[in-house]
């Protein structure tokens, strides 16, 4: 039974007659049609009666009726009408109804019925017929009535077809997903990501980071995408001034990149379409279709740490361009030529690079030329061109193969600051040629072969700060007694036998390091220089081995112990009385115990007094006292008495090495107006607190508490002692180190504490930096943090010494955190860690 159609059967409890079978055969049981021509001659005239029934009602589908073959009586049969089936439309209908021999468009629906018990005889006797009426039914049709019956066969078809095609993608689609899901096997190895394992690859994350920071550089004019892992320069950045209906910034907001920072990715080049090769006044500003270049008025550019191996010749295009840093790339000579057309340069880094050789004579066009870094090439010469670059003050040339450096050209320039450590310097440094070097700060040649730093024994270096000749051969130094700028000197490892001419008479002086060298004396005046502030002696073949191992103090006092005033005879015409000093005698007489000793020093150490006695105190003249030592004694407070009494002239006060009770250090407020060093080392002290509420001390400069159990965080005693220059802490138990407790001091030692780590805005108190960072105070000059628990910066940093740590800090600080604290017009603004 189809579903297009049901056939109404009559009642299975009636008997079928013989002309039943003739007249009606069960494959005619089909839709009401008009009746198909019988076997006997009479059915003709019977089919005429029964036309016009059907074409009167074409949309009504008649029930068929018992028929008696044969006899005209039954052209006149009637039917009986049902209502349409539901599954049949109306234009399904219309098309059955119509036309002549539309009646035969059923033959193609097939009709069957449930078996019935009774009438098995009467099914197999039926069947015989069915073929037969079958062909004579289709050899009936019309050729429109098969064309018909074949498009529904091929509709029919095509829906079966569709059907296999969307289970086919259902189980491809199927399939995928099995694929997709995690495999249920059971060892874990065939589910790991062999090229990550621990998942520390870089992520899509860097998309997000790199939009803000592209909307971040167009309003600002200063765009960072340093240490994002590009292999390439992204497209964004060359679309960054494209317009971009989602953009939340406003075109008006747009300026100009001055400042561009890729540092520490992994371009290989860059593409010449980011720094086209076209002239400025060549461009039509007119023109919709061409676009300009986005970097033509960059001012700085940092691409250092990435693995260039070559330059656009746009470059030379970037005529505004003033700080250039190629640092840590594979540049060559060659590919330096575009750089020496930029004309306007002022800071330019190559260290680390490929530059093998003689340095391009082309380095003379860069006239405005400030700074020149070249450390850590292959560098075998100078060439005399550099005697052009009148702006040059900082040349570094580290790290190379260098024999010699052009002194003569060099001696042209105003060079504040000259480095070449770790080359290949013979013989003498600087030649007889030259008497002095009026502008030179710096000179770094330490890790050479020198002989003799300068042929002139009278050069002068009148500015000269800082003199760094470690581990050369030098055999002498010249006269020292035109270098009275002179801070530090480091001269470890040679050959020096004697203290140079001059030395006694440096009175800025505070760094000096004699190490490993041939000296067998010392001058007993080294104990009056009162500026000396670190003097090591290590490892030479002194007569006196006590020097060898003794503190910088204990050695300045053994010293100026040995300096005994020699009288003069008194000038009655002058009235007054000459004092000199003079080496004492090999065995002094021994004097009173409270006797003041040359420079107003009254020492009352190693005693073992546990107060001072007022008496004996008041028998001197108290206004000749400036300096009073009492380290290495058994007192556990401050004495306030004895103090009040030398409080007007008191410049030196030396505590150390007694054991104070923090709880009783002051038994009332102590006023000394002129007090300038304190020294509280080795005492014990487990806070600062009672010291910086007690002691009211507006003149201190010099402050020493190392050698205690101090905790906690390092204290901004400057804030107490507005005018402290030097402030010790090393050796305690420190654990944070802020800003506030380090600006505007000189010297800040905070070694062998706990700190965990040391924020990156120290950077701000470098000399280079701008002075209204320092506090009313001053750059930080000395800063020790050896011996901490901080992991970065690494001792390799920390071992090159205050310089390369505050640069360190310094560039962990970003790009908006300098500008809010520094500025072009306030200093000379560095953005490497070359």
């Amino acid at each position: 039974m189809t579903s297009y159609s049901r056939s109404p059967s009559r009642s299975s409890s009636r008997k079928p007659s013989g002309g039943d079978y003739l007249a009606r055969p069960p494959s005619a049981m089909r839709l009401p049609s008009r009746p198909r021509p019988s076997l006997s001659t009479n059915t003709a005239s019977g089919d005429h009666g029964l036309a016009p029934a059907t074409a009167n009602s074409p949309s009504k589908l008649k029930l068929p009726s018992t028929r008696m073959g044969g006899h005209k009586g039954n052209a006149n049969l009637a039917f009986i009408t049902t209502k349409p089936r539901p599954a049949l439309t109306q234009t399904h209908m219309n098309a059955v109804g119509s036309g002549p021999d539309a009646s035969l468009l059923s033959l193609d629906v097939k009709k069957t019925r449930r078996a019935q018990p009774k009438l098995s005889t009467s099914r197999q006797s039926s069947v015989a017929p069915r073929s037969p009426s079958a062909r004579s039914t289709a050899s009936d049709l019309t050729p429109e009535q098969q064309s018909e019956m074949e498009t529904r066969k091929v509709s029919k078809s095509s829906s079966a077809l569709r059907e296999s095609i969307a289970k086919a993608k259902a189980a491809r689609k199927a399939e995928a997903q099995k694929r997709m899901q995690p495999s249920s096997s059971n060892d874990a190895w065939d589910r790991l990501n062999t090229e990550d394992p621990f998942n520390q690859n870089p992520q899509d994350s860097n998309i997000g980071l790199l939009q803000k920071r592209l909307e971040t550089g167009r309003t600002s004019g200063h765009l960072n995408i340093a240490a994002m892992s590009l292999k390439e320069l992204p497209k964004e950045v060359m679309a960054m001034y494209d317009f971009d209906p989602d953009a939340t910034t406003e075109w008006y907001q747009s300026v100009d990149l001055v400042k561009f920072i890729a540092a520490d990715n992994e371009f290989t080049e860059l593409p010449e379409e980011a720094f086209p090769d076209i002239d400025p006044h060549d461009i039509d500003r007119d023109s919709d279709d061409e676009k300009g270049n986005q970097f033509g008025g960059l001012e700085l550019l940092d691409l250092h740490g990435n693995l260039l191996q070559s330059l656009p010749i746009g470059f030379r295009r970037l005529q505004r361009l003033h700080t250039l840093n190629l640092s840590n790339n594979n540049l060559k000579m060659n590919d330096l030529q575009v750089v020496m057309e930029l004309v306007s340069l002022k800071d330019l880094k190559l260290a680390k690079n490929r530059l093998e050789g003689t340095l391009t004579p082309e380095i003379k066009n860069l006239n405005m030329l400030e700074t020149l870094d070249l450390h850590d090439n292959i560098l075998t010469d100078l060439p005399p061109e550099v005697s052009q670059l009148s702006s040059l003050r900082v040349l570094d040339v580290g790290g190379n193969q260098l024999s010699s450096l052009q002194f003569e050209a060099l001696s042209q320039l105003s060079l504040k600051e000259l480095r070449a450590p770790k080359n290949k310097l013979k013989g003498t440094l600087i030649p007889a040629s030259i008497y002095k070097l009026k502008a030179l700060q710096v000179l770094d040649v330490a890790n050479n072969a020198l002989v003799k730093l300068a042929e002139n024994v009278a050069l002068e270096l009148p500015n000269l700060q800082t003199l760094a000749i470690s581990c050369n051969r030098i055999q002498s130094l010249p006269d020292l007694s035109s270098w009275q700028a002179l801070l530090t000197l480091s001269a470890e490892d040679n050959s020096i036998p004697n203290l140079p001419e001059g030395f006694i008479g440096l009175k800025n002086i505070r760094n000096v390091d004699f190490t490993g060298n041939d000296i067998s004396k010392l001058d007993d005046r080294i104990g009056l220089m009162e500026s000396l502030f670190t003097f090591r002696v290590a490892n030479n073949p002194l007569r006196e081995r006590k020097f060898l191992t003794m503190g910088t103090e204990d050695l300045k006092r053994d010293l100026r112990n040995r300096c005994e005033p020699e009288p003069q005879d008194t000038d009655d015409d002058a009235g007054s009385v000459a004092t000199q000093f003079t080496l004492a005698p090999e065995t002094p007489a021994q004097t009173a115990a409270w006797q003041i000793k040359p420079g107003g020093v009254l020492d009352r150490s190693y005693t073992d007094v546990r107060e001072l006695e007022l008496d004996e105190l008041r028998r001197i003249d108290l206004s000749e006292v400036r300096c009073l030592y009492l380290h290495h004694n058994e007192l556990r407070y401050f004495p306030i008495s004895a103090l009040s009494l030398l409080a007007s002239t008191l410049t030196d006060l030396d505590l150390s090495n007694n054991p104070l009770d923090s709880t009783t250090l002051f038994a009332s407020a102590l006023t000394l107006p002129n007090l300038q060093s304190l020294n509280l080392s080795a005492t014990n002290l487990t806070t600062l607190d009672p010291i910086l509420a007690n002691l009211v001390a507006p003149a201190l400069t010099f402050l020493d508490v190392s050698y205690n159990r101090l905790s906690g965080q390092v204290p901004a005693v400057r804030r107490t002692y507005t005018n402290l220059v030097a402030f010790v802490a090393a050796d305690n138990r420190y654990t944070n180190l802020d800003f506030d407790a380090a600006q505007g001091l000189q010297v800040l030692d905070v070694g062998n504490n706990d700190i965990g780590m040391l924020p990156p805005k120290l950077g701000l108190l470098r000399g280079e930096g701008s002075s209204r960072n320092w506090g009313n105070g001053s750059a930080l000059r000395r800063f020790e943090v050896a011996g901490n628990s901080f992991r970065v910066p690494r001792w390799q940093i920390v071992a090159k010494g205050t310089d390369a740590i505050l640069e360190w800090l310094k560039d962990r600080m970003t790009a908006e955190e300098l500008s809010q604290y520094e500025s072009l017009d306030d200093s000379t603004e560095d953005w490497t860690a070359t």
